[in-house]
């Protein structure tokens, strides 16, 4: 009886042990690899920049590996023998991209060894593809395992596109997705394109009769003309077609549009129109004004789909690279395996102290693992990758203080030299300088893509936050001064930080080590500005937000905020305050009324310009208003001391008070008698931020001129 009760008691721990390991997690990678997605995204932003046309089959991608076995990567192992993998099978024999998730795997591995699953790295990079096509971003939950199993032959559980109402809702509910995620997730055909020889029954052989007017009925005539024109035959099996018709690289409505219209191009499009539901929907974003709807419907709908089947725990493995199995080293120790079992059915039999957990274990399916990485142990093997992915990490390249010292040790000098020699032309530059490091860092990171020029007006610079910047000839200033002494050497987003940290110490605050060796980025997109800088109206919530993006905590913010010690604003940046704050004409009652009615004689109604800080000459003859009245151009403590007794320029100045850590931060150095403490406190932040999301090593280049034009 009493065994009974063990067994009993046994199985359910078993049961929460594996239920419990079932869920993901968006932090599942937090302590072991906290860079993964930004390696990740990384590795996006270069490919999607050179092939946008990478995003749509990166996404489905991930949708045909979680209907095949669940979200488990199977769908990215190579076949192996006389057994022919998932990929080989007819419905992924067009997808794209297998090479680059490996490349992006690889980059995952060098950061992280043995740490990420294939699966995971395949989720995130689905995100990445729709939100760098201007789709939603959205958190997704992690540790997935990979699976060990691929067959051709289970790729049937993937709803074609021939596929009739009935045949999709049952193949999404036994995915246990219902009518709404089947209409979410089929607006993934808003970017991507297609072969004909997926649609062109459609046109020619609808009914089977095949001749030319055998066509679906359902299907819109001038449409069906123009994809006639295109693909001409049956038998064309080359010929590629946009499946949203001039959107086909953006994440957008246009799919819903043109569904609504008969315009869909596949037949299980135009069947999403058979049911009341999925039609509703369908024409409801048709009309295009619920972006922002479709795009959280469709972050839940993917965040769903990714939990489907997948393995946790101990389940599955993590696969050093993504088409072949951790595992396939197993048969030549098979007879170590064989050696073992005693040994460990004795250590079972004595009761030996395995835990709750470990007993769980050896009632998966996973016993043969384990019993294969025993057995390595017993026989004296080392297990494989141990001391490899040590030394890749090792080898991996930093950032580090005198990183230049051998290639080129008068870069510092150089850098400074030049920024005396700038700040004495025109001293107002010091803080265009220190807020271009820090737009440069939050928006990909700090690789001086916020320098690059974009031939169609695009790039980070055109974004409305930068529209008020300055120091680029600065900048360019200072690489044609290092190119002439060190050339190709240091990078221009090394320059930035060095210039940054020189145009605050000029300004009368701390001199600090920069850490250097980052490489320069060679995509700049005004979108990721818009989306990635918090704006100067921004509440604590919302600036807690954005920063902790970069990892950067609250009391980071309360720090860097203090830059705002030196520099101006246009009006527009903070006029909201003073005249419409709710939207009811009236004024944030956080700010103090005398301060308030200074900045009304400054900035009466309507004399807003650019909506940015820091603006100095900028649009319009457009006042310019100090940041700290009390210190002009000199960093020092006056900021804080502003912002507890006026609520600051801005409403982010402002929301410092609403957080007991900013505001207890704020406090205590309006109070200071000393700027040491705040000194080293900002030092340590700047390198800080400085570390965000830097190329290094083989990533990135060393740009020869700063403001190279791209795209």
């Amino acid at each position: 009886m009493a065994s009974s009760r063990v067994i009993l008691a046994l199985l359910l721990a078993a049961a929460a042990v594996m239920a419990s390991s079932a869920q993901l997690d968006e932090k599942f990678y937090s302590n072991s690899c906290p860079s993964v997605e930004a390696v990740v995204r990384k590795e996006m932003v270069r490919a999607l920049g050179a092939a946008p046309s990478l995003a749509g089959p990166l996404l489905r991608m991930h949708f045909h590996d979680c209907f095949v076995r669940g979200c488990d990567g199977s769908v990215l192992l190579d076949s192996a023998g006389n057994s022919t993998a998932e990929k080989d099978a007819t419905p992924n024999q067009t997808l794209r991209g297998f090479g680059f998730v490996e490349r992006v795997k690889a980059a995952v591995e060098k950061a992280c060894p043995g740490t990420v699953s294939c699966a995971d790295v395949l989720a995130l990079m689905a995100r990445d593809a729709v939100w760098l096509s201007k789709g939603p971003f959205w958190a997704v939950p992690l540790g997935r395992r990979d699976g060990r199993v691929s067959i051709a032959n289970e790729t049937d559980q993937l709803p074609p596109p021939t596929a009739n109402f009935t045949e999709l809702t049952q193949m999404f509910a036994a995915k246990n997705l219902d009518l709404k995620d089947l209409v979410v997730l089929s607006a993934g055909h808003t970017i991507g394109t297609s072969h004909c020889f997926s649609f062109t029954d459609r046109l020619y052989n609808f009914t089977g009769l095949d001749n030319a007017h055998d066509i679906d009925p359902t299907l819109e005539l001038q449409y069906m003309a123009r994809l006639r024109s295109k693909c001409t035959s049956l038998q064309d099996n080359t010929t590629l077609v946009e499946m949203d018709p001039g959107s086909f690289k953006t994440f957008d409505l246009g799919y819903f549009k043109n569904v609504a219209k008969r315009r869909g191009l596949f037949h299980s499009d135009g069947e999403l129109l058979t049911n009341g539901f999925t039609r509703a929907y369908v024409q409801r974003h048709a009309g295009g004004g619920y972006k922002d709807e479709f795009f959280a419907d469709f972050a839940a709908s993917m965040v769903k789909m990714g939990g489907v089947e997948v393995l946790t725990g101990s389940q599955g493995e993590i696969r050093k690279k993504c088409n072949v199995r951790a595992m396939h080293l197993l048969p030549q120790y098979s007879l170590i395996v064989a050696r073992n079992l005693p040994w460990l059915r004795s250590r079972l039999r004595r009761g030996a102290r395995l835990g709750v957990e470990t007993v769980c274990r050896l009632m998966s399916r996973e016993l043969e693992l384990l019993l294969f990485l025993l057995a390595l142990r017993a026989s004296g093997e080392v297990v494989a990758g141990s001391a490899e992915a040590a030394a890749a990490a090792a080898a991996w390249p930093a950032l580090q203080v005198g990183f230049y010292h051998a290639k080129c040790p008068v870069a510092e000098d150089v850098v400074l030299g030049e920024m005396r020699m700038i700040l004495e032309e025109d001293p107002t530059l010091a803080p265009s300088l220190l807020r271009m490091h820090y737009h440069d860092c939050f928006v990909q990171g700090c690789d001086g893509s916020i320098m690059l020029r974009s031939r169609s007006g695009k790039g980070e610079r055109d974004a409305t936050p930068n529209r008020s910047m300055r120091g680029y000839d600065a900048i360019n200033r200072i690489k044609a001064r290092l190119e002439t002494v060190c050339p190709l050497t240091v990078s221009c987003a090394d320059i930035i930080a060095m210039a940054a940290r020189d145009a605050v110490y000029l300004s009368k605050g701390p001199w600090y080590d920069v850490e250097t060796g980052r490489r320069d980025g060679d995509v700049s997109v005004a979108e990721y500005a818009e989306n990635d800088l918090a704006p100067p109206d921004s509440n604590i919530v919302d600036v807690k937000t954005f920063f902790s993006v970069k990892s950067l905590n609250a009391k980071d913010i309360a720090v860097l905020f203090g830059c705002h010690s030196i520099g101006t604003s246009h009006c527009g940046a903070f006029q909201k305050r003073l005249y419409n704050f709710t939207g009811r004409m009236d004024q944030d009652p956080s700010l103090d009324a005398g301060y308030a009615a200074k900045l009304k004689k400054l900035c009466p109604p309507g004399h807003g310009h650019d909506h940015d800080h820091d603006g100095h000459g900028g649009a319009g003859g457009a006042a310019k208003v100090p940041m700290d009245p009390g210190s002009g151009f000199t960093f020092d403590l006056s900021y804080y001391r502003h912002v507890l007794a006026t609520g600051g320029l801005f409403q982010s100045d402002g929301s410092l008070r609403d957080d007991p850590v900013t505001r207890g931060y704020v406090e205590k150095l309006a109070n200071a008698s000393s700027s040491e403490e705040y000194f080293a406190d900002f030092a340590a932040a700047m390198v800080k931020m400085g570390r965000t999301d830097v190329l290094t090593g083989d990533l990135g280049a060393v740009r020869p001129t700063c403001d190279s034009l791209v795209d």
